[in-house]
């Protein structure tokens, strides 16, 4: 050994730890040091720096609020336009016509607004590795997942399921009507999302990440 040398040692020979050098008191803190750093502990160390996985589910999530956030803002116009016809039927009319159909499409928009910029704002916290804004983001995915599949069952609305082209005008006009189709693209959306923050949420490998 060198002169200077203290501390814990692996004997080349028989792989047992000596101690050199070192007082009782060092020895024993060496030890408890070397026990705490786990197979657990020395992961997380390496994988604290790698900040990827929540940037990028932070920024799939944001950009979908924001393309509902335009869309509530469309449907607020929407509301606004059915609105204000229906107040010209009424007046024309003499209040016969029932004008509470425009107001309910816009308290529609504010509501998916609101919602929209609250899931904006867990967005951002979720891609700073906040805990808070992981669990907002997974709730609302599921949330918006449950209402998009709870929208199509309860629609009594009908939809042109099949077209025939007129030979005489030469316009297409609906031959049959049905249910709503199934919103496919909405449904995996949302699975996505779901599974894609849960894994974030659920798995110590990176909800170490986030505090």
């Amino acid at each position: 050994m060198d002169d200077d040398a203290s501390g814990l040692f692996d004997c080349p020979y028989c792989d047992q730890e000596f101690e050199w050098g070192t007082d009782e008191e060092e020895v024993v803190s060496n030890k408890q040091r070397k026990l705490k750093r786990t197979p657990r502990s020395i992961d997380i160390e390496l994988q604290s720096d790698n900040p990827t996985l929540r940037l990028t589910a932070g920024i799939i999530f944001i950009t979908v609020m924001a393309i509902y956030a335009l869309s509530s803002i469309s449907v607020i116009f929407t509301g606004m336009f059915v609105s204000a016809v229906e107040d010209g039927v009424s007046d024309v009319t003499d209040g016969a016509v029932d004008t509470s159909f425009g107001v309910i499409v816009i308290l529609l928009g504010f509501v998916m607004l609101a919602i929209s910029c609250t899931g904006i704002y867990f967005g951002v916290k979720l891609s700073k590795g906040k805990l808070i804004g992981l669990i907002a983001s997974t709730v609302i995915s599921v949330l918006s997942l449950i209402l998009t599949i709870v929208q199509w069952a309860v629609d009594d609305s009908e939809e042109c399921v099949k077209w025939e082209t007129d030979p005489f005008l030469g316009i297409d006009t609906c031959a049959e009507y049905g249910t709503p189709s199934f919103p496919i693209f909405g449904t995996i959306l949302w699975v996505g999302l779901v599974a894609m923050l849960a894994t974030l949420l659920f798995t110590p490998k990176f909800n170490h990440q986030f505090d």
